[in-house]
């Protein structure tokens, strides 16, 4: 046993491709023995293949101390041009400025020799360790180790090995081999018919061409093919020309083509627009070299078995025209190193030990590499114009999604992997949108959500059939005083009831009920019940804050803030323990963690929080306050008539300030294509506020809320407990109701329970998501932390701490 304790990991990687080459200097910066099999004579053939690196291979680049070098033979691209074959302009943008800017690393093509060349050269004293000439054509499987031979006769030994060896991987051969001899026999058949193709490129390598200016990209839509060119440094073009096959071809059948036809392949392309002035004879008459090959799509459900693991293209292979193939086969062998690197230091190379150190990595790693296949193989249709869909998309709805396009690429990059057990390279530092560990396990079906929502649903129902059923027994009551014309307070106070207030007849008449509603309360005739509505209202204003705040996030466009004056406005009339699951259900819906962690989309305006005292002072807490103390029945009456409308009046004071703010940034307001996608980010640093200004407002409100209630449990009747002044004596919606007051104050009780409790799961539900991203949340924690604030400062005051804690958390982890 202790012999087995000193041994060292060994890795056999079959394959000097980028994600092999990637993963032995990861081993290298890990002190894990390895050796690299490559079946060419040289390292880096030129095969007039080019490489795209994006900002999530460039940041595992730059840990291993690749990227520098390989930054200076590259051109970042900053402009980027979509054109119908025609030479008609679709649209142009600066979404690759904005990816370097948010993300840290540039969009950079160079040829595929380079870089390989930079990974071989790197390896400084560990060159050694790759083999060129070995071309491994079977693996031994024992039960301590694998020996892998090669068609030279030699052989090697390791206890992994890694197939690095692109789409027609011996590894994954082999490895199917394996699966069989332990009876996965069915298993295996359906990996083997896993590979399709529909597609087929034309690639290569070209020197500059007249009109294609370096840092540049072209994309070309046409019905059943499409081009993709990139200008780098010195000019030097890197194109493919992608042309949809006459059908989709089995693993078993998939086209070869020869060199020699591809001069045939290409001719009715020619004259094809790669820009308005330049067709793609120009670039083809200027290849250096030029290749045709399918292109195979395939994401495999078996990465790994026993001591078998396979990266990259062998593992899942995606078409090109998303540039993430290579980006994903670095991410992927980055994550495996992470994984070896836990098994290393736990000195157990068993089979179980190795099965199970595999196993948990392609658990880990599938979802994300499945998605970008997708994505991949999804683009490649889209910019054939593969269906009517694909067709609207790309040639109609493109020029008006720059800002969503940007999103969604970084969304692509946010959630990528890392060499854990390095440090974070200072260039990642710069990004504007961090890169966030785990960020992919947050991409949920808008089914899975809606099923997240089944409590606040059920809150609506039990709330919907109280309130109804309470109302149905206060309305004979309330019709006969509104008839009357008059209410008369505990004080002997007459109120008249037909006096107009609001000087509209329709508001007077719509709203008179409501505010006839609110006398036994604000008046003090029914003591209990000023109590219980004094805090309520006052905890009210907390409430809608967050609701506005929530949609002046810099997720949503500036008109969002009529989601919550239309629900705001309808809780009104109809109760907020009605209207609040509903507006959680749907806030829940449609703005996932995913879309409000990405970047700044957290943030919201500085205008908005800076006019929120102002506003809510003048529009919320002075009616709310004038409803309970003002001096006479009459003048709380029209408090209260105020106080209604505060739905609409915080918003309209705010109005000025969100608008100075609107016109301080005319750029994110342009209808120019550029600037359209550059609204993501250029204001980032000068409009937003940070986690402080956003304590100078949940904690005060929070505070607020928490001496109101303190003031109501100790200025209610004496004698009357929490629960007399917060819950129903009956909790059965049958119970008796033998007058207008005591109807009017179980209602608002119901009001209360359902409106705040909807709130606290919402909040319940926003956690989860912090905890699925990896955030450490305490459930009983949190829950003993809510009841006890909630236990001493009441409910308000609880969601507005729960809240800020989310906040807090939601500024720690981005």
């Amino acid at each position: 046993m202790a012999k087995q304790q000193q041994k060292r990991l060994r890795v056999v990687i079959v394959g000097g491709s980028v994600a092999g080459l990637t993963l032995a200097h990861s081993l290298v910066k890990a002190g894990i023995d390895f050796v690299v099999l490559e079946s060419n004579s040289e390292i880096a053939p030129q095969v007039g293949a080019s490489i795209g690196i994006l900002p999530n291979g460039a940041r595992i680049l730059d840990q291993v101390g690749v990227w520098d070098d390989v930054y200076t033979e590259v051109e970042p691209l900053h402009t980027s041009f979509t054109w119908t074959e025609k030479g008609r302009l679709i649209t142009t943008g600066n979404i690759p400025e904005i990816l370097h800017e948010r993300h840290g690393y540039p969009t950079a093509f160079l040829d595929r020799q380079v870089l390989l060349e930079k990974l071989y050269n790197h390896l400084g004293c560990n060159q050694h360790k790759v083999h060129v000439n070995k071309k491994a054509t079977q693996v031994e499987y024992l039960s301590d180790k694998v020996i892998v031979h090669c068609h030279d006769g030699t052989s090697y030994e390791g206890d992994i090995v890694v197939g690095a060896d692109g789409v027609r991987s011996t590894i994954r051969r082999e490895m199917w081999r394996y699966m069989e001899s332990i009876s996965l026999n069915e298993e295996t058949e359906k990996e083997k018919k896993a590979m399709t193709s529909e597609y087929s490129c034309v690639f290569g390598i070209s020197t500059a061409t007249p009109g294609l200016a370096p840092g540049t990209s072209h994309r070309t839509y046409a019905d059943g093919f499409s081009f993709l060119n990139v200008i780098g440094k010195h000019g030097r073009v890197f194109w493919f020309l992608f042309i949809k096959l006459d059908r989709r071809y089995p693993a078993s059948n998939i086209p070869r083509f020869r060199k020699e036809d591809i001069q045939d392949d290409v001719a009715p392309f020619m004259e094809k627009a790669i820009t308005a002035d330049v067709p793609f004879s120009a670039i083809y008459d200027k290849a250096i070299v030029t290749t045709r090959l399918s292109l195979e799509e395939a994401s495999y459900r078996h990465w790994t078995k026993g001591r078998f693991a396979c990266i990259g293209d062998s593992a899942h292979k995606m078409t090109p025209n998303m540039g993430q193939g290579g980006n994903s086969a670095i991410e992927s062998a980055a994550l495996l190193a992470n994984y070896l690197v836990q098994l290393n230091n736990q000195k157990d190379f068993s089979q179980s030990a190795i099965e199970s150190c595999l196993q948990a990595w392609e658990t880990a790693r599938q979802p994300r590499v499945n998605a970008i296949c997708e994505g991949a193989n999804k683009l490649t249709r889209t910019e054939a114009l593969a269906s009517p869909k694909d067709r609207s998309t790309a040639l109609y709805l493109l020029p008006w999604m720059q800002r969503f396009l940007a999103d969604k690429l970084s969304r692509g990059f946010i959630g990528a992997e890392k060499l854990d057990f390095l440090p974070d390279p200072p260039q990642s530092a710069k990004a504007t949108i961090p890169f966030i560990q785990h960020y992919d396990r947050l991409s949920e079906s808008i089914w899975k959500r809606a099923l997240w929502t089944l409590p606040l649903l059920g809150c609506y129902k039990l709330g919907s059939a109280a309130m109804d059923s309470t109302l149905g027994h206060v309305l004979p009551f309330l019709r006969t005083v509104l008839e009357k014309g008059t209410w008369a307070s505990s004080a002997g106070e007459v109120v008249d009831l037909t006096r107009p207030i609001y000087h509209v007849p329709f508001l007077d008449k719509m709203l008179r009920p409501m505010i006839t509603c609110f006398l036994p309360s604000i008046t003090g005739s029914d003591a209990l019940s000023r109590a219980q509505m004094l805090s309520f209202m006052v905890d009210i204003g907390p409430v809608y804050v967050i609701w506005l705040l929530e949609s002046s996030r810099r997720a949503h466009s500036w008109a969002e803030v009529v989601f919550p004056v239309m629900f705001g406005t309808a809780f009104q009339f109809l109760g907020i323990g009605k209207i609040a699951p509903l507006y959680y259900a749907l806030d829940y819906l449609r703005a996932p963690l995913s879309k409000v962690i990405l970047g700044m989309n957290r943030s919201i305006d500085k205008s908005v929080l800076t006019s929120l005292p102002i506003a809510l002072l003048a529009g919320y807490y002075i009616p709310t306050l004038g409803c309970f103390f003002a001096s006479g029945a009459s003048t709380k009456q029209t408090y209260n008539a105020i106080w209604q409308l505060f739905p609409i009046l915080i918003p309209l004071l705010q109005a000025p300030f969100r608008l100075s703010g609107f016109f301080k940034e005319p750029s994110s307001r342009s209808h120019n294509n550029e600037s359209k996608a550059q609204t993501a980010d250029s204001t980032t640093k000068t409009q937003h506020s940070g986690i402080a200004e956003i304590r100078k407002t949940y904690i005060p409100l929070a505070v607020l809320s928490g001496l109101t209630f303190i003031y109501s449990r100790f200025t209610a009747p004496a004698g009357s407990s929490v629960l007399d002044i917060f819950f129903p004596k009956t909790m059965g919606q049958s119970a008796p109701i033998t007058s207008f007051s005591q109807g009017i104050a179980r209602f608002l009780q119901y009001d209360e329970i359902f409106g705040l409790g909807s709130g606290l799961i919402w909040l319940g539900l926003r956690f989860r998501e912090l905890r699925e991203l990896g955030v450490s949340v305490n459930w009983w924690k949190l829950l003993g932390g809510l009841i006890g604030v909630g236990f001493i400062a009441g409910p308000g005051a609880a969601f507005t701490v729960g809240w800020g804690v989310r906040e807090e958390l939601l500024y720690r982890v981005c």
